[in-house]
């Protein structure tokens, strides 16, 4: 669904591009390197798959564990300054090469359509065609997929419909 929000950007890359993902959210790599250092002090004995920073979730924090290689029975105070600064990065600056879409229908979405520009919201009714109104997807309206789309057209069809 997140793709939803880049689509027409993924459109014009013809979906080949790098995607950088900061599971950290919007954290720099100083403060997450303080805080895994924190964690090492605080957690040294403790198996680095048991301490999960972050509030990632655990299949994730154990993917980017094995993405390291680090093995399931590495301890914190052993991961090293070394290791500690490949966690950071990977944390902070993970990247993934895309390289086309595939064949699953559940990665579509919908976007295009009239301008809303073009469109008096508050009739439905173009700007340019008088008497031509526009409700639904032949709007250029994105809505993430699961019922957003839906609401859109319900909404607009109910305004174009209540024409005097």
């Amino acid at each position: 669904k997140l793709s939803s929000f880049g689509a027409r950007d993924f459109h014009d890359m013809d979906y080949e591009f790098k995607a950088l993902v900061n599971w950290t959210g919007d954290r720099p790599e100083q403060e997450v390197r303080s805080l895994l250092k924190d964690i090492e002090a605080e957690h040294g004995k403790k198996k680095i798959p048991n301490v999960n920073p972050f509030g990632l979730p655990n299949r994730l924090w154990n993917f980017l564990i094995d993405k390291l290689e680090l093995g399931d029975a590495m301890i914190w105070q052993n991961l090293g300054k070394k290791n500690i600064n490949r966690l950071v990065h990977l944390l902070t600056n993970d990247e993934y090469q895309v390289q086309g879409k595939t064949t699953f229908k559940e990665e579509f979405v919908t976007c295009g359509g009239i301008s809303l520009l073009d469109v008096d919201m508050k009739t439905m009714e173009s700007r340019k065609s008088p008497d031509l109104y526009f409700a639904g997807e032949v709007l250029d309206i994105d809505g993430v997929t699961g019922g957003f789309n839906f609401q859109a057209a319900w909404t607009t069809g109910y305004i174009a419909g209540k024409l005097k």
